[in-house]
């Protein structure tokens, strides 16, 4: 299935939209089966920003180091971390769809996945977004360390909302199921990236 820029385009500018709380928003997503599949190119967008978030944070990391005076850590992030932080991208996009195949089988609005999870997908593009402008600014030398990690403290606060509206609307629900949804994804993607951080050693390098 071909997903061209304007395809992308459209489909992102939704997904803005939804965080701008505009219900009409639904109408530029293609919700369709073919929309369901091609929902998934949206990695293609966020894997680039995924990597440039891996290097400022690394940068942050150190600062955060020097801030404290311990021991700045000598790696230098690589071609290695880059594929390493992809494939664990990759995989961990695939939690929450197949979550859902059973909660929301389990709630009875497995009629309503498809758009959850197209707009969900798209979405990402969205939250990769938020969280660049902290780093961003630390980067430039606009804010301190501790400046930095508390604006991402809030968009991480809006970034769940933003999850939570996604659900609301898509599933027509209230907002306890949204909210146990929003709440269920986070905890799943807290537990990936622990493990993530347990099994990195086998894949990459000591020292990274």
């Amino acid at each position: 299935m071909n997903v061209d820029i304007a395809y992308m385009r459209r489909s992102v500018d939704a997904a803005f939209r939804l965080a701008m709380r505009d219900e009409r928003a639904w109408s530029g997503f293609d919700l369709t089966v073919a929309g369901f599949f091609r929902s998934f190119a949206a990695i293609l967008v966020v894997i680039p920003m995924n990597i440039l978030i891996d290097l400022l944070t690394v940068q942050l990391s150190a600062g955060q180091q020097a801030q404290h005076k311990e021991p700045i850590s000598a790696h230098v992030y690589d071609l290695g971390d880059a594929l390493f932080s992809t494939s664990a991208l990759c995989a961990q996009w695939l939690i929450f769809p197949i979550a859902m195949i059973v909660v929301l089988r389990f709630l009875s609005l497995e009629h309503r996945y498809s758009a959850l999870i197209i707009a969900h997908n798209w979405g990402t593009v969205v939250v990769a977004l938020f969280n660049l402008p902290p780093l961003l600014l630390y980067a430039a030398g606009l804010v301190s360390v501790d400046q930095a990690i508390n604006l991402s403290f809030i968009v991480l606060g809006l970034t769940l909302y933003y999850r939570f509206y996604i659900a609301q609307t898509a599933l027509g629900a209230g907002w306890s199921t949204a909210a146990s949804i929003t709440m269920l994804e986070l905890v799943l993607q807290v537990y990936f990236m622990f493990g993530v951080s347990l099994t990195e050693s086998l894949w990459l390098p000591p020292g990274s």
